[in-house]
Protein backbone atom coordinates (compact mmCIF):
# COMPACT_ATOMS: atom_id res chain seq x y z
CA UNK A 1 0.00 0.00 0.00
CA UNK A 2 1.31 3.71 -0.60
CA UNK A 3 0.82 6.55 1.56
CA UNK A 4 0.49 10.32 -0.32
CA UNK A 5 0.32 13.24 2.56
CA UNK A 6 -0.88 16.79 1.05
CA UNK A 7 -0.17 19.68 3.16
CA UNK A 8 -2.29 22.53 2.92
CA UNK A 9 -2.79 26.38 4.73
CA UNK A 10 -6.02 27.80 4.95
CA UNK A 11 -5.87 31.46 3.43
CA UNK A 12 -7.16 32.46 7.12
CA UNK A 13 -4.02 31.48 8.31
CA UNK A 14 -2.00 33.91 6.60
CA UNK A 15 -0.84 36.98 9.26
CA UNK A 16 2.03 38.42 7.13
CA UNK A 17 4.83 38.10 4.59
CA UNK A 18 8.64 37.02 5.85
CA UNK A 19 11.44 38.52 3.58
CA UNK A 20 15.11 37.54 3.97
CA UNK A 21 17.62 39.27 2.61
CA UNK A 22 19.39 36.81 -0.57
CA UNK A 23 22.76 38.51 0.77
CA UNK A 24 24.44 35.50 1.94
CA UNK A 25 26.71 37.54 3.83
CA UNK A 26 23.37 39.53 5.60
CA UNK A 27 20.34 37.01 5.83
CA UNK A 28 18.29 39.61 7.46
CA UNK A 29 14.76 39.07 8.05
CA UNK A 30 11.68 41.32 7.97
CA UNK A 31 8.29 40.23 9.60
CA UNK A 32 5.44 42.48 8.30
CA UNK A 33 1.54 41.66 9.06
CA UNK A 34 -0.63 41.53 6.47
CA UNK A 35 -3.00 43.74 7.49
CA UNK A 36 -0.47 46.70 7.78
CA UNK A 37 1.03 48.88 5.19
CA UNK A 38 4.55 48.00 3.97
CA UNK A 39 5.31 51.40 2.42
CA UNK A 40 8.70 51.66 1.36
CA UNK A 41 9.89 48.14 3.40
CA UNK A 42 10.36 46.31 0.41
CA UNK A 43 12.87 48.70 -1.53
CA UNK A 44 15.58 47.45 0.13
CA UNK A 45 17.30 45.54 2.79
CA UNK A 46 16.74 47.05 6.17
CA UNK A 47 20.33 45.76 7.20
CA UNK A 48 22.51 46.17 4.19
CA UNK A 49 20.63 48.11 1.81
CA UNK A 50 20.96 46.34 -0.99
CA UNK A 51 17.88 46.03 -3.27
CA UNK A 52 14.95 44.00 -2.80
CA UNK A 53 12.70 45.22 -5.15
CA UNK A 54 13.92 48.32 -6.89
CA UNK A 55 17.60 47.71 -9.01
CA UNK A 56 18.81 48.69 -11.74
CA UNK A 57 16.40 51.63 -12.69
CA UNK A 58 13.28 49.00 -12.81
CA UNK A 59 11.07 48.35 -9.62
CA UNK A 60 8.45 45.24 -8.80
CA UNK A 61 7.52 46.87 -5.76
CA UNK A 62 3.93 47.55 -7.18
CA UNK A 63 3.34 44.04 -8.30
CA UNK A 64 4.33 42.73 -4.65
CA UNK A 65 2.02 45.43 -3.28
CA UNK A 66 -0.48 44.17 -5.57
CA UNK A 67 -0.15 40.82 -4.46
CA UNK A 68 -0.99 41.49 -1.15
CA UNK A 69 -3.51 43.78 -1.71
CA UNK A 70 -5.48 41.02 -3.86
CA UNK A 71 -4.54 38.41 -1.16
CA UNK A 72 -6.19 40.57 1.82
CA UNK A 73 -9.49 41.06 -0.73
CA UNK A 74 -9.63 36.91 -1.32
CA UNK A 75 -8.99 36.98 2.58
CA UNK A 76 -12.48 39.21 2.62
CA UNK A 77 -14.27 37.43 -0.05
CA UNK A 78 -13.89 33.81 2.10
CA UNK A 79 -16.98 33.92 4.07
CA UNK A 80 -19.34 34.78 0.67
CA UNK A 81 -17.54 31.61 -1.15
CA UNK A 82 -19.25 28.54 -1.96
CA UNK A 83 -16.25 26.92 -1.10
CA UNK A 84 -12.74 26.40 0.83
CA UNK A 85 -9.83 27.79 -0.80
CA UNK A 86 -6.67 26.70 0.92
CA UNK A 87 -3.21 26.70 -0.45
CA UNK A 88 -1.10 23.07 -0.92
CA UNK A 89 2.27 23.38 0.39
CA UNK A 90 5.15 21.66 -0.94
CA UNK A 91 5.98 18.42 1.63
CA UNK A 92 9.21 19.07 1.14
CA UNK A 93 9.25 21.99 3.06
CA UNK A 94 7.43 20.65 6.02
CA UNK A 95 9.60 17.50 6.42
CA UNK A 96 12.38 17.43 8.66
CA UNK A 97 14.94 15.76 6.55
CA UNK A 98 17.88 17.92 7.08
Amino acid sequence: MTAQFKYFIDLSDIVGIRCECKDSECRATLLLPLDGDVRDALVSCPRCGKGWTRFNGSTDEFEVKRYLEELKKLKGMLKHLGFTLTLEIDERVISNDD
